[in-house]
């Protein structure tokens, strides 16, 4: 018999007026449930939790941004896990190997999440949430496994698990109860900023919005590995005895002559100003190697998600379907193909508008870009180092069976539906001549290329280097 199977028993009697399991929501085995580890030290759990509290109680206009203040209580009790013996069970540091349970503890900077990213992470989503005036908590972690006197779990040992369930739960209450009002209005009325901003882009003729004072650049650890869930990259300042952390970013600055736009804050108020990318524009940001280009991208990319304060990318908003376009080797099934290719290489079969076969790394995302714009892509992202470039520019031994990018974007860019491009490019020049606007990044700062300045350089360029050969 395993602690599983007299789960019951062990979380019998748990609760209080301030804090119960959430039996409404208990599902066997998926949300509640107590397994042994791999290495048999450990007793894993989870159960769900209702906290009898209402954060945003004497804010009600608030309540469509409650995924914020749920976030922010979410962070406060991680913060308490290790000065907190009823709350350490969370990260599991008593156990053999509490590294195992670091993920349930890590902090996080985001209030939502597009597209399940982070999931091994805690934070606010369809389990942590404000309902109905309350607050649900999926509590996770681990305990050391319980020494037993016999073979199945006896009374001694489901006693002193109901205990420690007993005091985590209250533990956990009372800092849901404590949770300053200022604090759950503030990231309340963060997370609705963004919502609202983002249902404003379309009808302004916008896909995203960079605000002024955006700070981009990550800082990674083993359970953040991905930009969208990284949190702002600090470095620690000394004064005297003390220590404070500060942003290692450099700040975004719309380059006045880009058209900064200003955008109100609707739910907190106030204004903010940033730059913009336009639908159906072709937006080039260019520069040297290491200058932030795809940071920049990334960026544009978690405009996706809202963001606590702090975080750095409050203010960056991205609408609607945003996609990718990369090299890629891959089986291809059913592809179209035709904007790039009037014909197919060997090794495929089929036709251009329907390929099968091995795809070459342009055929892969020729594929893709294609696909994105079946699907009415909001924005199409391109990063040059990860493209295959003769895809996107011309060269002297290319087949005209094959069409680049740049040369769509010239003579066919009703082709690319209301589909807005942005690529970032540190060599592709003859696509950077034919995008509406370009943003130059130099020394991780935005400086504005305009495009008859660029082309005049260009050709200049490419006069020296025919002279030169």
């Amino acid at each position: 018999m395993s602690f599983g199977s007299v789960i019951d028993r062990v979380f019998e009697g748990i609760g209080s007026r301030d804090a119960d399991i959430n039996r409404s929501r208990v599902n066997y085995g998926t949300n509640f449930y107590l397994v042994k580890s791999h290495d048999g030290s450990s007793l894993i759990f989870s159960f769900p939790a209702v906290i009898n509290h209402n954060p945003l109680k004497n804010f009600p206009e608030c309540e469509s941004g409650s995924d914020g203040c749920i976030a922010g209580i979410i962070e406060r009790i991680k913060s308490k896990v290790h000065g907190n013996p009823a709350l350490r069970p969370l990260g599991g540091l008593d156990t053999a190997v509490p590294k195992n349970y670091g993920a349930n503890i890590e902090p996080v900077t985001f209030c939502h999440v597009s597209y399940g990213t982070g999931s091994d992470l805690w934070k606010a989503d369809e389990k942590n949430c404000l309902s109905d005036g309350k607050v649900l908590l999926n509590l996770s972690g681990a305990l050391p496994y319980p020494e037993v006197s016999t073979a199945t779990p006896d009374s001694s040992a489901i006693r002193r698990l109901n205990e420690n369930f007993a005091a985590l739960i209250d533990a956990v209450a009372k800092e849901v109860i404590s949770y300053d009002g200022k604090s759950a209005e503030k990231n309340a009325l963060c997370s609705m900023d963004q919502k609202q901003i983002r249902a404003a882009l379309e009808p302004k003729g916008l896909v995203s919005f960079i605000a002024d004072g955006t700070l981009p650049v990550r800082s990674y650890t083993k359970y953040r590995t991905y930009f969208r869930v990284a949190g702002p990259a600090l470095y620690a300042v000394r004064k005297g005895n003390s220590v404070t952390y500060e942003h290692g970013s450099v700040p975004y600055e719309c380059p006045a002559e880009l058209t900064p736009v200003e955008m109100e804050l609707p739910a907190s108020g106030g204004t903010v100003t940033g730059l913009v990318i336009r639908k159906k524009e072709v937006f080039a940001v260019i520069g040297s190697n290491a200058e932030g280009k795809s940071t920049f991208l990334q960026t544009i990319r978690s405009g996706c998600d809202d963001h606590l304060p702090g975080d750095g990318r409050e203010y960056t908003i991205t609408s609607g379907n945003v996609m990718s376009a990369e090299s890629s080797e891959a089986d291809i099934t059913g592809a179209d193909i035709r904007l790039f290719f009037k014909s197919l290489p060997k090794g495929t079969s089929g036709t251009p508008a329907n390929v099968t076969g091995r795809g070459s790394g342009s055929m892969g995302m020729a594929a893709q870009f294609t696909a994105a714009l079946r699907r009415r892509a909001s924005l199409i992202i391109i990063d040059e180092d990860k493209s295959a470039t003769n895809l996107l520019v011309p060269n002297c031994i290319q087949s005209s069976d094959v069409t680049p990018l740049s040369v769509i974007c010239k003579n066919e860019r009703d082709k690319l539906g209301d589909s807005s491009i942005l690529f970032a490019a540190a060599t592709m020049d003859i696509l950077t001549a034919e995008a509406d606007r370009i943003l130059k990044f130099g020394d991780h700062r935005m400086y504005a290329v305009g495009r008859d300045e660029f082309r005049v350089k260009l050709k200049e360029y490419l006069r020296n280097a025919a002279d030169e050969l």
